[in-house]
């Protein structure tokens, strides 16, 4: 009996002592590989490091590249005017397209996309927002102001949900909202401005031609759809699209009403009598379709 406990206690300690020489050598063996993975690790850590370092140049290339393309857009947008003659204020050649929109605004709620295309589904609101944004992004003086302030960031309705209006808030949204029409930045036409600028200079029945199929899209030819701004032939000022393609916003609010206003010029699902220049009609000043767009005016002074 005493010399089986001998041996289990021999056997325990042969045991112990395996044990202690198998941690000794997993101790030996991480000492001497723990700098070469420390080293791997770091290597790894900097390619990382590296690998996000170059996706941020390009990123930031992109955006340079983009940057210098919407500078030099908003430099010579004043070349897509026309100054309308007899008249204080120069008009837009075409539609506000949805390439023009983005750069302002960096959406695009358009329905049918294309930067070349007009953007729509804009509500008269957004079209006044759009002006006064594309003026002091241009260094202008903007033309509209609300409680006091042309900053649309503190334009505190923006936020509100304006189709609850009650009819007493748009009275008093109207007398808040200002359009000073001698300020040198941008600014939604008149009725008038816009019906004016649409004869060019002619006696036509739309803008441009007795013939709407040469100046216009409209229900018979558009295949139900916006088309690329000026395709069709111009008026005698040489402005497109007056008469066709999307309704555009005017400022005049309809009477006694101020949530309603005016626009005009037609749309490509309308039929050819509400394409004639002096067509007009009106909508909420909330409302967005994709039939509405707009094209903007700057005053020139005498």
């Amino acid at each position: 009996m005493k010399l089986k406990k001998i041996f289990l206690i021999l056997a325990v300690l042969v045991a112990f002592s395996s044990a202690l020489t198998a941690k000794s050598d997993y101790e030996y063996l991480l000492d001497k590989f723990r700098p070469i993975m420390e080293a791997r690790k770091a290597e790894e850590k900097e390619m990382q490091k590296q690998k996000r370092l170059a996706e941020l140049d390009r990123i930031l290339a992109e955006k340079r590249a983009e940057l210098i393309k919407n500078a030099e857009h908003i430099k010579s947008i004043d070349a897509y005017f026309v100054k309308i003659p007899n008249q204080n204020y120069s008009i837009m050649r075409t539609e506000v397209t949805q390439r023009q929109w983005q750069i302002i605004m960096g959406n695009n709620p358009s329905s049918f996309k294309g930067d070349n295309l007009p953007v729509e589904k804009v509500s008269w609101i957004d079209a006044v927002v759009f002006c006064n944004k594309l003026s002091e992004k241009e260094g202008l003086k903007p033309c509209y102001s609300y409680e006091g302030t042309s900053s649309v960031k503190k334009w505190k309705f923006l936020k509100e949900d304006l189709w609850k209006w009650s009819d007493k808030k748009w009275k008093k949204f109207n007398e808040s909202l200002v359009c000073d029409s001698n300020a040198n930045g941008y600014r939604l036409p008149t009725v008038e401005e816009w019906q004016y600028a649409a004869k060019g200079g002619q006696n036509y029945k739309y803008s441009g031609s007795d013939n709407l199929d040469e100046v216009g899209w409209y229900d018979k030819n558009s295949e139900e759809k916006t088309h690329l701004v000026a395709q069709k032939k111009p008026n005698g000022y040489g402005l497109y699209d007056m008469s066709g393609n999307v309704w555009e916003w005017c400022w005049d609010s309809y009477p006694d009403d101020s949530s309603k206003r005016y626009f005009c010029g037609g749309r490509w699902r309308d039929r050819a009598y509400n394409c004639e220049v002096g067509s007009r009609n009106w909508d909420y000043a909330y409302y967005t379709y994709y039939l509405q767009g707009f094209r903007v005016v700057r005053s020139t002074g005498k």
